[in-house]
């Protein structure tokens, strides 16, 4: 493949001119040809010593200037450069909270609570004017285009979230008034006519839509933030007709993604003639659409480079048969993507070996609680990798199960997502064996060997075979964990 890249961290590049430039000729020796580092990271932090918003400087980057010192390196090395961006997800302490996504009940992100625990970010409004995206985002990118020399910027998190209850984001005070006047429930000269069709003289009621009569309830301003977001998202645009006003809800969280693409394409492409932009996108952008305002098929006149997140967890299925449907959107990507100049899949590593890492983790979770009866279907999935690694702690969990069969991967991942708690009964008296600590210490840092290298091998077989021009892989702290670096020197080069 012509193209490899590598999404990365700030971090991994290290804070002297020294580590940057031994991390890139680390990552080119490897056959990677463009990275992505992480210069506007989850927490909303940058990574460069910014004049715009100097606050939101990441510690250390004050007076350490990353971008130019991976321009110079990536010049050096031959390695094109794209600064990865995190969008509309930002830390809790963003200075300027009135510029959050809401829910129903006027609560931001960073009060949900997601597998057990809070989620610790808050996304903020793409649709609010003035605000998060014309005040905020675009002015960013602004910047960096202007001060620095990289071949791309590169868009993630571009979209609503997906993991927080997708139809619940967003009603804050500025979309409530303007989605309805956005999709014309109401006429701006007379807001108060309901201006209903004279004759309802057809067979369906939705066909006398174009008359645009008043969509909203009379009593629309009396309504509490919930029932306005209720209305929203669940009646319809005749009383008495289909509730289908979910429809104009996921099209307005569409348009304005889509505006922001735009209006960051005019900022960037002004700055710098010549700069490209890529976006990291979901594999299905008519999914992507109704759930997270993505369809990215809409941003071609606005992005260059498409690269789809075609990550193991966004497929059901074990290892195989992610293999086996990878290869289904990637023909589709090739149609969706055909108006921007280039597209790329991506792949994620460390999905790769869930077989491998997951019963391990609740292995070692059941041998602490001294849970026995639930050890042996998490230790059958993987007692001969273990043998291999080590034999003797092998055969010492062998002898306290008193080894049986394989059980189901989706059991250990319920196990460890849950603790145990929510899924398994532990019979009393329990006591944790005495391998526990040496099987912890093993789960957490096993060895390179441990991990099938042939795992990437396949998966980037799969790629080549589709006939693809690239592949994106994340990322680059995921080849040390597992132990790579070699393999991928070995495809690469």
């Amino acid at each position: 493949m012509r193209v490899r890249g590598l999404w990365c961290g700030a971090g991994d590049a290290g804070m002297t001119k020294e580590s940057v430039d031994a991390f890139v000729e680390r990552v080119a020796d490897a056959g990677f040809n463009l990275i992505l580092p992480n210069l506007k990271q989850g927490h909303g932090r940058v990574c460069w010593p910014s004049k715009l918003f100097p606050s939101q400087i990441a510690d250390g980057y004050q007076d350490f200037d990353l971008p130019r010192h991976l321009i110079d390196a990536c010049t050096r090395h031959k390695v094109e450069l794209h600064a990865w961006f995190i969008d509309f997800m930002e830390g809790v302490q963003h200075p300027n909270p009135k510029w959050a996504m809401l829910d129903k009940n006027g609560n931001p992100t960073d009060s949900e609570m997601l597998r057990g625990k809070r989620f610790n970010a808050r996304w903020m409004c793409p649709a609010r004017r003035p605000g998060y995206t014309d005040q905020w985002l675009v002015p960013l990118y602004r910047e960096f285009a202007e001060m620095y020399e990289f071949d791309a910027v590169h868009h993630d998190y571009v979209r609503y979230p997906g993991d927080l209850a997708p139809d619940q984001y967003c009603f804050c005070d500025y979309c409530l008034e303007h989605l309805p006047l956005w999709a014309g429930y109401v006429t701006r000269s007379m807001p108060e006519r309901a201006f209903n069709h004279p004759t309802y003289d057809r067979e369906y009621l939705e066909s006398h839509w174009e008359p645009s009569p008043r969509v909203l309830p009379s009593d629309w301003a009396s309504l509490s933030r919930s029932e306005k977001s209720r209305f929203l998202l669940e009646e319809g645009f005749f009383e008495g007709g289909r509730k289908d006003l979910d429809h104009f809800f996921y099209e307005y969280r569409t348009h304005w993604i889509t505006e922001f693409n735009r209006e960051c394409a005019n900022a960037v492409r002004q700055a710098r003639p010549g700069m490209k932009i890529s976006s990291a996108i979901f594999k299905n952008p008519i999914q992507s659409g109704r759930f997270i305002g993505q369809d990215w098929r809409r941003h071609a006149p606005y992005v260059d480079v498409a690269m789809p997140m075609d990550y193991r967890d966004h497929f059901p299925g074990s290892f195989d048969d992610y293999l086996v449907l990878l290869a289904e959107p990637i023909e589709d990507q090739k149609v969706w993507a055909r108006d921007f100049r280039e597209y790329y899949p991506g792949a994620a590593i460390n999905f790769m070996f869930w077989e491998e890492e997951i019963p391990l983790k609740a292995l070692a979770l059941a041998a602490e609680f001294g849970d026995r009866t639930n050890a042996v279907v998490f230790f059958g999935q993987i007692a001969a990798r273990l043998a291999h690694e080590d034999r003797e702690l092998h055969d010492e969990i062998a002898k306290w199960v008193g080894f049986g069969g394989a059980g189901d991967l989706r059991d250990a991942q319920r196990y460890v997502s849950h603790k145990r708690e929510q899924f398994f009964s532990v019979p009393s008296g329990g006591s944790a064996p005495a391998f526990a600590t040496r099987l912890r210490v093993f789960a957490d840092n096993p060895p390179k060997s441990y991990w099938p290298k042939e795992k990437l091998e396949r998966l980037v077989g799969t790629v080549e075979r589709t006939g693809v021009d690239g592949l994106i892989l994340f990322c680059e702290g995921h080849l040390h964990q597992y132990g790579l670096w070699e393999t991928a020197r070995a495809l690469f080069v």
